[in-house]
């Protein structure tokens, strides 16, 4: 039973016992996992703040083959993000990551691509307190990391560019189409504008996205459109969208 050392990011935590905590962690090394931190909620436990959902982390795990639950050896924070949930606001997006990544990624399937991403949109939540950029730029390259992203920038049916023109959201294919094309569940049109932020952030980090110019008001529309998206792979829906809708 080897002890790997890897870094993490805590998706969730749940009680067992009197004193244990199981975490579901994102981890660079593992990918996804569940782990069980013995004495973690007892007084004299040794983790301290380290396992709080959302936290970056440097953890030793002894990984059993075969077993659903490792357990861990030990755990040090490496950077928090509680102060974020002094906006609830930013601490349901925060949720939403957690929720998208928990449901989203297979277990043990290493992804150091979207750990990096998760993290990068963590920091840009905390430094910037806007919502819908880091979830929209989450969103966006989750989708295409995973290879579930539909082509945006021309239709499905006649390959047309929408170069302008608006798209209408087709629920059973999960992809867009254009006027021509659209059926009778093509009832969502989604804007030339909110479709055209694609260029806009495609090849840009987050932080100059955010940095160098303000929200256009396109970027939620594109936002809950990627939402859907995710919602149709995943074959069920998210509690923590139906919160956001609600607070934004």
């Amino acid at each position: 039973m080897p002890l790997i050392e890897t870094e993490a990011i805590v998706l969730r935590t749940h009680r067992l016992g009197e004193a244990d905590k199981i975490a579901s962690l994102l981890t660079r090394q593992l990918g996804r996992l569940r782990a069980v931190a013995k004495g973690a909620l007892s007084r004299r436990g040794r983790y301290g703040a380290s396992l709080e959902p959302l936290s970056y982390i440097k953890v030793w795990i002894y990984d059993r083959e075969n077993r659903d639950l490792q357990r861990v050896g030990s755990a040090e924070i490496l950077e928090s993000f509680f102060e974020m949930q002094g906006d609830y606001r930013v601490q349901l997006a925060a949720q939403y990551l957690a929720e998208v990544s928990e449901r989203f990624l297979p277990d043990r399937e290493v992804n150091e691509r979207v750990f990096r991403l998760l993290l990068v949109v963590l920091r840009a939540l905390k430094r910037s307190g806007e919502i819908n950029r880091p979830l929209l730029f989450f969103d966006y390259w989750l989708l295409r990391l995973g290879g579930f992203l539909p082509d945006l920038s021309r239709c499905m049916g006649c390959q047309k560019s929408f170069a302008g023109q608006d798209g209408f959201y087709d629920p059973v294919a999960v992809a867009l189409v254009c006027e021509n094309c659209r059926t009778g569940a093509s009832t969502e049109r989604v804007s030339a504008s909110a479709l055209g932020l694609v260029e806009l952030f495609r090849r840009t980090r987050i932080e100059q996205w955010i940095e160098k110019e303000s929200s256009p008001p396109c970027t939620q529309e594109l936002r809950r459109l990627l939402e859907q998206i995710i919602e149709a792979h995943l074959e069920k829906k998210l509690t923590t969208r139906a919160l956001l809708a609600d607070a934004i």
